[in-house]
C-alpha cells in the first residue's frame, strides 16, 4: 500500500508536464520552470535493490536536456528501497541529504493565537511576503524566485493552495501554506521572519493550518522537516516521525559524464 507521502506527491506531479512513470516510480519534469530541482527530478518510489545510477539517469536525462535544467536530483521516498543507486551516487560524487517524514498523529488543534493568523489570497502582497520568505530558504538566485513565483501563481494556486499570514504589530510576522492532493494534506512553506522569531509565530501558523486540513476532509497531514528545531515545534503540534525520504543531488555535467 502506497505510503502517505507516496500517495500525496504522485497526485501532486500529475499537474506538472513532464511526468512520467517507470518501473521503480517516475521521472518529473516541467519545462516551465527547469531551475527548480523539486520539479525536475527522479523519484525512485518502489522497492529497487538493483536499480544503477545509469538507469535512472538513461529515464532522466532527456527531460533534462529538453527543459535546460542543469541539475540531477533523485529523491527516494523510501531511504532503503535503492541501496546499490545510492552507493553508487555518493561514490560518483552527489552529494546525499535526508528530510524526516512527519505526520499529524493528534486531532485539529484547539484555537490558540492562531486568531491572528490569515487567509491570504492570491495577489501582490502575498507574492511579494513569498518571495521574502524564500530568502530565508537561501534562494538568491534570480530565475530561480521568479520559477518558484510563477510555480505558485499558474500551478499550486489554482489547484487550491491555502496561503496565510500572520500578522504582528500590523506587521507580516511568518508565512505557510497547505496544499491537499488525493485527500493528502501537506504542510509547506513554514517561514517566521527573523525579527519575529521565538514569539510562537510559527506554532500558530501551523495551528490554523491543521484546522484547516481537518476541515478539508484531508485522510492523513503530513510534512516533511530537516532541522532539530523544527521538528522539536511539529512534534509538540502532534506530529510523529515515520519515515525518511532521501535526496541525492549534483550538478548536470553529471548526465553526460559516462556514468555506467
Amino acid at each position: 500500500m502506497p505510503s502517505v507521502p507516496e500517495r500525496y506527491f504522485a497526485a501532486a506531479d500529475a499537474a506538472l508536464r513532464g511526468t512520467r512513470r517507470t518501473w521503480w516510480g517516475a521521472v518529473v519534469a516541467d519545462e516551465r520552470f527547469p531551475d527548480l530541482y523539486d520539479l525536475n527530478h527522479a523519484k525512485v518510489s518502489q522497492d529497487a535493490p538493483d536499480l544503477t545510477l545509469a538507469e535512472v539517469v538513461a529515464e532522466l536525462e532527456p527531460s533534462l536536456r529538453a527543459g535546460g535544467s542543469h541539475h540531477l536530483q533523485i529523491v527516494l521516498l523510501r531511504t532503503d528501497a535503492a541501496p546499490e543507486l545510492v552507493e553508487e551516487a555518493v561514490r560518483t560524487g552527489l552529494q546525499s541529504s535526508e528530510d524526516a517524514v512527519m505526520e499529524l498523529r493528534a486531532g485539529a488543534p484547539a484555537m490558540d493565537d492562531d486568531r491572528r493568523v490569515e487567509r491570504a489570497d492570491p495577489g501582490p502582497e502575498l507574492w511579494d511576503v513569498l518571495e521574502r520568505s524564500y530568502r530565508e530558504f537561501d534562494v538568491t538566485q534570480p530565475q530561480v524566485t521568479e520559477q518558484l513565483l510563477r510555480w505558485n501563481r499558474e500551478v499550486l494556486a489554482p489547484r487550491g493552495r491555502r496561503y496565510y499570514l500572520a500578522r504582528r504589530d500590523g506587521r507580516v510576522a511568518g508565512i505557510g501554506a497547505l496544499q491537499v492532493a488525493d485527500r493528502i494534506a501537506y504542510v509547506d512553506d513554514v517561514v517566521t521572519f527573523p525579527e519575529h522569531r521565538r514569539q510562537g509565530v510559527a506554532s500558530s501558523i501551523v495551528r490554523r493550518i491543521l484546522r484547516d486540513a481537518a476541515g478539508s476532509g484531508a485522510e492523513a497531514t503530513f510534512l516533511l522537516a530537516d532541522e532539530p528545531g523544527p521538528i522539536r515545534l511539529y512534534r509538540r503540534l502532534g506530529f510523529e516521525v515515520t519515515g525518511s525520504v532521501r535526496t541525492l543531488l549534483g550538478p548536470a555535467p553529471w548526465l553526460s559524464a559516462g556514468i555506467a
